[in-house]
């Protein structure tokens, strides 16, 4: 099943790929940046099976074979695949490419020109490259026998020359093979600009190689430019060329891509190939950090998705582009998005379809009820959504559904998922994170508080400098947004796994528990009473926590503050995280709200406070809730049986107000309780 946003990108390819009549336009490649597990590789498989009636072709360019080390190696790849027959699509030929590139597989030694490959990017740049290269190939045939022992990424040049210039060609192929010597030897080779070329991109220096290859590059673009527009190309060819580039981020994808911007960008605007480039990438490869002008805000190319203009309008998709100041090279950039809900719950549709009746029972909506709890705990990872998906359906029949989600996201067990989405979201990260200090950061707030608690680190360097960096990756970090600022938090998904971590670590005697010990630190580093909550909440002190919120309820009520604030307060306190303990997988929401209000023995005063504060520490709560975007953990009570209570917690509360205002706000918050949140 094809998410919404796939297929917005698919649309928007194909809008690339169609022609019309006397159209030469050239498009920027575009680059979908995405993390581990976003979905790029299957989307690129998609993209090439829909996109086959066009000449496509598509490399994996961190699998390709070991014969495969340069740019000119992908670039052959390429055009063989794009040269594959179609029968309904004329095959493309391209002769300049062909000889340049038998010329590079040539074994000779001779002396060169310096002004042999000016004049050869000459011949190419001022449209002449056809012509040009039958004449110099004869010449290279008949003085070098280049078909003798060629590499085997040039073994099927032949293809991509046209039936009548090959019968020119291979008449004086076969002439040379009847003057060649028994012993193989060959005569002297000229010092012509194929030589010369040949010796650049075989001994030259790097520069020497990067100008080889540009040549190449240049020739491959020109004729293609060619077959759209001679010989009744442009009648003919009503689809353009689709290249797809899987992992462009590797050593040898980051070469050619290099080379194919600034290839296209030495070319001029005049010539315009007819190459739609869509290439996928984990991280920013060089040439992006080349044209990007200063840092890059973390998740800026986010932007591409934009909101639609009305409420039920569609979304759009927009890359934004990416150009050297002065014109040239330039590319178009979009950053995978997290699926939405809506798309989510696409997915789970056929997985409520086959869940068993008693697993689903007492559930109102099954299909929006998952959607919506699964999004909520993968943030839309496509990776994370579809293996917790999956894994719903190793239970028995009779055990619900609520109780399979806390099995299979519990840090350990026979059905947990969370070893090997772990295994796959942290697989880039230095190893000095993954192993242990990551679990630790998940316990703050933001990756900025979690390097800030110097005490946590236990003098050590590394991990908050690793940290800090880690805010600014796309890969591993996202924005969230509280008090009206912008902060750099692990995702969602990530957070989870890595406390379920944390829950289970283990110190010696004399350390405290980990999971204790890491919130005390974070409590004492804290720059706010409300963050201290926080982390007294996740330790397990609600008494400490419920005695703050009381405070603040007072200076309510005494005029010193508002009760929005104070509800903006209780919402951020409510999204501590709870400590993962075996015991609780068999505890209704209601048993576990019983248990921990027993053990916070709250004064009297208090108690109205305490009850809101841990009815709302263990249940979901509504898109509308003050701190939406902070992580939450809808598992303590997945299907919002708690809601009563915290409705009647904010109404009773509301009654100890004067002031009309906030006695409004509070019953307002109330009503939001009042239905299910899907």
């Amino acid at each position: 099943m094809q998410s919404r946003r796939d297929l917005m990108i698919r649309e928007f390819v194909g809008q690339r790929l169609v022609r019309a009549h006397g159209e030469h336009t050239r498009h920027p490649a575009l680059l979908l940046l995405g993390p581990r597990g976003s979905g790029k590789t299957t989307l690129a498989g998609r993209l090439e099976t829909w996109g086959r009636r066009a000449p496509t072709a598509a490399l994996d360019l961190s699998a390709l074979d070991d014969g495969v080390h340069h740019p000119v190696d992908v670039l052959a790849r390429i055009a063989f695949q794009l040269n594959a027959r179609r029968a309904d699509f004329p095959p493309l030929a391209l002769p300049s490419f062909a000889v340049l590139l038998m010329a590079l597989s040539a074994e000779a030694d001779p002396e060169s020109r310096d002004a042999a490959l000016g004049q050869m990017r000459e011949a190419l740049r001022t449209g002449r490259a056809e012509d040009h290269s039958l004449a110099v190939l004869r010449d290279l045939v008949t003085s070098v026998g280049v078909p003798m022992g060629l590499p085997g990424w040039s073994a099927a040049v032949v293809p991509l020359i046209q039936g009548w210039q090959r019968a020119r060609v291979w008449w004086g192929v076969h002439r040379r093979f009847g003057r060649v010597p028994r012993g193989g030897s060959r005569p002297q080779v000229p010092a012509d600009a194929l030589v010369e070329l040949n010796q650049h991109f075989r001994h030259g220096t790097a520069a020497q190689r990067e100008r080889a290859e540009s040549v190449l590059l240049q020739a491959f673009l020109a004729d293609l430019q060619g077959a759209y527009t001679r010989h009744g190309g442009d009648r003919a060819r009503t689809l353009r060329c689709l290249v797809l580039l899987d992992n462009a981020d590797s050593e040898l994808g980051d070469a050619f891509l290099q080379a194919l911007v600034e290839a296209r960008a030495a070319a001029g605007p005049e010539h315009c190939d007819p190459l739609v480039v869509v290439a996928s990438a984990r991280r920013a490869p060089e040439v992006l950090r080349q044209l990007e002008q200063g840092p890059r805000p973390l998740g800026s190319y986010l932007s591409c998705w934009q909101p639609p203009e009305q409420e039920d309008g569609p979304e759009s998709f927009v890359p934004r582009t990416v150009a050297r100041p002065g014109g040239g090279a330039r590319l178009e950039v979009a950053q995978l998005r997290p699926l939405d809900r809506a798309e989510v719950q696409e997915q789970a549709g056929p997985y409520v379809k086959r869940m068993p009746q008693a697993a689903l029972a007492g559930i109102t909506h099954p299909v929006a009820w998952l959607g919506r709890t699964v999004h909520e705990l993968t943030r839309g990872h496509p990776a994370a959504t579809g293996a917790v998906l999956a894994a719903l359906e190793d239970f028995a029949p009779d055990v619900p559904c609520g109780q399979r989600l806390r099995r299979v996201l519990a840090p350990e067990g026979p059905h947990s998922v969370a070893d090997e989405l772990l295994e796959l979201l942290l697989q880039d990260l230095p190893r000095e994170l993954a192993d242990g200090a990551l679990p630790r950061a998940a316990a703050a707030v933001t990756l900025g508080q979690a390097a800030s608690a110097a005490e946590l680190w236990r003098q050590a360097d590394a991990p908050p400098r690793l940290l800090r960096g880690l805010a600014h990756d796309d890969r591993h970090a996202e924005r969230i947004t509280f008090d009206g600022q912008p902060h750099s938090a692990l995702p969602a998904m990530v957070r989870t796994l890595l406390l379920g971590r944390l829950s289970l670590a283990t110190a010696p005697a004399d350390a405290g528990v980990p999971w204790v010990r890491t919130h005390e630190i974070l409590r004492d580093a804290a720059e706010s009473g409300r963050a201290g909550a926080y982390h007294r909440l996740a330790a397990g002190d609600v008494q400490g926590a419920a005695a703050y919120l009381h405070e603040r309820f007072l200076d309510v009520c005494g005029g010193g503050g508002s009760a929005q604030a104070w509800c903006a307060e209780l919402s951020f306190i409510q999204r501590a995280p709870r400590r993962w303990e075996a015991d609780t997988l068999e505890r209704t929401p209601g048993a576990e709200f019983q248990h921990r209000l027993a053990r916070a023995q709250s004064p009297p005063d208090q108690l109205m406070v305490t009850r809101l504060l841990v009815a709302g520490w263990i249940t979901t709560h509504p898109a509308s809730d003050p701190c939406a975007s902070l992580w939450s953990d809808p598992l303590g009570d997945p299907v919002a049986e708690l809601y009563p209570k915290i409705v009647d917690a904010l109404q009773t509360l509301s009654g100890r107000l004067g002031d009309e205002t906030d006695h409004d706000v509070l019953w307002q918050r109330a009503a939001a309780y009042e239905r299910k949140p899907w």
